[in-house]
């Protein structure tokens, strides 16, 4: 198969490049940002994110699959560069998706778990009704209805953590540096979510791409807050975890966000009951205790 990655560069985009390079012939646009790949990985040598110049690329090389990672995932960021955001989050895939539509090629994107205002206390369904709170959850819902138009798309929503070997600043990456340098840090009891690891993450969507499965879905473990994950992180790791302290997300302070961001999996389990393992938290903390 032949793939065309965006978002290739980052934290989810390197591993998933890791693992499809095995079985596949991929391409990964890159921007300005220079990457060495260790895999049998292709640059995509698009000059422009426009139609024309991926469409062009897409007929040349003869695509079969198109994926879309690239986001920009700082709140902050996207609240104070909206254009830049509206352009990554909405634009490349309007473009995409117009492209799967008149190639009837598959497209698969990643989405967020930020979409809902956060006020009720069960996890969120794939059909429960968004409602963004922030300038980056209003760009990507409206990415992901987008790619909806193409009627051929899987939409991924989700949220993961581990250890990021370029920058070390995943959500486990900001806990273990604090607690192995002796410092403690402040998390959120108040805030909620549903994270995978990136390895557990990956391998469900390479396990999606051969299903070739349509819609939305949730990848998600079970909910916790934030200051209970990092408490479990420091168990597992064996590391100090009265240097964790525990705190309140102030919504004064910071841009506007859900405090239950947290997704129900119900959905996939009900399609691929074996997936089970690769769910549940337990497995998470077990692959992050391995890696660091």
């Amino acid at each position: 198969m032949k793939i065309l990655l965006f978002g290739g560069t980052g934290f989810l985009g390197e591993k998933l490049a890791e693992h499809l390079q095995k079985k596949n012939l991929l391409y990964i646009y890159i921007n300005k940002r220079k990457s060495k790949f260790k895999y049998n990985i292709k640059e995509a040598k698009i000059k422009k994110i426009n139609y024309e110049y991926i469409n062009k690329f897409v007929n040349y090389n003869k695509i079969d699959l198109l994926i879309n990672l690239a986001s920009l995932t700082s709140v902050e960021l996207c609240q104070k560069f909206k254009k830049k955001s509206f352009k990554v989050h909405v634009e490349l895939p309007k473009i995409l998706s117009k492209i799967s539509k008149e190639q009837k090629i598959r497209i698969i994107h990643i989405s967020t778990d930020h979409l809902f205002n956060g006020k009720q206390s069960n996890s969120y369904k794939e059909i429960s009704k968004p409602f963004p709170l922030n300038y980056y959850a209003k760009t990507k819902l409206l990415g992901e209805k987008e790619v909806k138009k193409s009627g051929n798309f899987t939409i991924i929503r989700t949220n993961f953590f581990g250890l990021n070997k370029r920058n070390k600043n995943s959500f486990s990456d900001r806990i273990v540096s604090a607690l192995k340098n002796k410092k403690q840090i402040d998390l959120w009891s108040n805030v909620f979510f549903s994270p995978l690891h990136i390895e557990n993450l990956t391998y469900l969507i390479n396990f999606l791409i051969k299903q070739k499965i349509k819609g939305i879905f949730n990848l998600s473990s079970q909910k916790i807050s934030k200051y209970k994950l990092g408490l479990l992180i420091a168990s597992q790791l064996e590391l100090n975890k009265k240097l964790i302290n525990k705190n309140l997300f102030d919504q004064k302070k910071f841009v506007k966000r859900p405090l239950n961001m947290s997704l129900c999996n119900k959905k996939i389990l009900k399609y691929f009951p074996f997936l089970k393992n690769k769910l549940t938290l337990r497995s998470q903390l077990q692959i992050l205790k391995k890696e660091y």
